[in-house]
């Protein structure tokens, strides 16, 4: 049996949370992020691992006047510095896209929309607006238009909007595969023991769906997440505990993919890796599936490649 794998990160930075605003989440200057994609990427080439990396587009810019003269309502962009990559590299991060871009290995470069708007909360025409100014970025970047999306927290709006575009790949998650409901206890043994489930590949409509989990799955809950410590439930466990069970569940899902001959998305934020406790785990995971990649057993595809596993033929433009 073969397996599929698939594995996002979505890099969206200071646009993730802008509609709350806090980025009390993220490393001063973003040191930190910048470091972990750089090491998450020297990875990928070693192991041979393709990523479908969801951009937020307004991160490819190295400065901007905050005028966007979109459709969107009047606030949206109240938290656009209007400045440059050296005075808020949250907001400009055209070095990221650069690094990604300057990869052995041909990784995906696919959209999270312009701005990181929620999609579900806001007219068509406003979405539609934020991909063609996405497709405008990528062409004017020579790259090619993105033909995968993934909504900012999963906010899914009537994917007629996306007629217009080339994307034919949605991410969207499984939400019997999110935590349990009950109290606190199984909750923390849920984090910790919990396995990857074994998805298939769908289309709803013309558009190729890939189903995740609700929450990140490259990285776990149980380790720090970027610059933030840990709850102190997870911190009466050694921390090296905490990495193998993650790594057996990383191994699981690998496994549980050739096993049912099934699809697995694995995903994450650029943030949520920033530090060493996470990366050290992926890494070591990114070498174990090599070595399933090597004897056959499983292929890694990104987003845009899927459509080769699932009969129908892919969207024309």
């Amino acid at each position: 049996m073969t397996g599929e794998i698939t594995i996002s990160v979505e890099i969206e930075l200071g646009w993730g949370m802008h509609d709350k605003p806090r980025y009390d989440h993220l490393s001063s200057g973003r040191e930190a992020e910048t470091r972990a994609l750089d090491r998450f990427l020297d990875a990928c080439d070693r192991y041979n691992v393709p990523i479908s990396f969801d951009v937020v587009g307004h991160l490819f810019h190295d400065s901007c006047s905050d005028d966007h003269e979109g459709p969107h309502q009047k606030d949206w962009f109240d938290e656009d510095p209007g400045s440059d990559i050296k005075s808020d590299p949250i907001f400009y991060a055209p070095d990221l896209t650069a690094r990604i871009r300057q990869s052995l290995v041909q990784h995906e470069i696919c959209t999270h929309t312009y701005s990181h708007l929620l999609c579900d909360e806001t007219a068509p025409e406003v979405v539609q607006w934020e991909l063609r100014r996405v497709e405008e970025i990528h062409e004017s970047e020579g790259l090619p238009k993105p033909r995968s999306i993934v909504f900012p927290r999963h906010l899914e709006p009537p994917l007629s909007v996306l007629e217009p575009t080339a994307i034919e790949v949605v991410r969207r998650p499984v939400e019997s595969a999110g935590p349990p409901n009950s109290f606190p206890p199984a909750k923390y043994h849920w984090i910790l023991f919990r396995t990857h489930p074994a998805t298939e590949l769908y289309r709803d409509g013309d558009i190729l769906v890939t189903p995740c989990t609700p929450y990140p799955s490259l990285t776990s809950q149980a380790l720090p997440q970027g610059t933030q410590r840990v709850h102190p439930a997870f911190r009466v466990l050694p921390t090296a505990v905490r990495r193998k069970l993650h790594r057996r569940y990383l191994h699981n899902a690998i496994d549980t993919a050739i096993r049912e001959d099934a699809h697995v998305h694995l995903w994450t934020h650029l943030h949520n890796m920033a530090n060493n406790h996470q990366l050290s785990v992926i890494e070591r995971a990114f070498e174990y599936l090599a070595t399933r990649q090597r004897r056959g057993d499983v292929v890694v595809r990104p987003m845009c490649e899927l459509v080769k596993s699932i009969d129908g033929p892919p969207r024309s433009d």
